[in-house]
């Protein structure tokens, strides 16, 4: 939401020249999580029992899966980043900025990365997944969810690596 009505700290340098752009994600990604939100309060009340568990169960565990793989995915990438290989994140090149300030703005966007967004990112997805497991009646189903979270995050993260390996993107991070 901070970067959605303008905020610009911790923005990578990429963001900080394309503002308006940042804004427009941010807004669709903060009615996102806006609606998840509402979501998990749903839990609570007693319809959300009437329905399939696995029609009020789904959305969690994707978002959490997102979130957790981001998190790890994040701390892989951006730790490698700054011991030296370069290559494993790909900042998009600025027009008119010299290497030098982007490998220094780079540099930070990095470690803010690290230290503040992929925390947030696995807190946010551990709180999903604990609401979820809450709804879940049974030890037996319990461990399944948790399990398949587990496998979800896994997954992700080796479909990440995968691109990565083979130079490819699929999303701007």
């Amino acid at each position: 939401m901070y970067w959605a009505v303008g905020g610009t700290w911790g923005l990578p340098l990429w963001g900080q020249h394309n503002q308006s752009e940042v804004q427009a994600v941010n807004w669709v990604v903060s009615a996102i999580m806006l609606c998840g939100a509402f979501w998990v309060l749903a839990l609570l009340h007693p319809a959300a029992r009437r329905v399939p568990s696995w029609i009020v169960l789904l959305p969690l565990w994707g978002a959490a899966v997102v979130c957790i793989s981001h998190a790890f995915f994040g701390w892989v990438t951006k730790g490698l980043y700054l011991a030296g290989m370069k290559s494993a994140v790909d900042f998009p090149v600025v027009p008119g900025v010299s290497a030098a300030t982007a490998d220094k703005e780079n540099h930070l966007s990095a470690v803010i990365d690290i230290l503040v967004f992929e925390p947030c990112f696995l807190i946010q997805g551990v709180v999903l997944a604990m609401a979820a497991w809450q709804f879940i009646r049974t030890a037996a189903n319990r461990r399944r969810w948790v399990w398949s979270l587990v496998v979800g995050v896994v997954l992700v993260d080796l479909f990440g690596v995968t691109l990565s390996l083979a130079g490819l993107k699929f999303a701007i991070g």
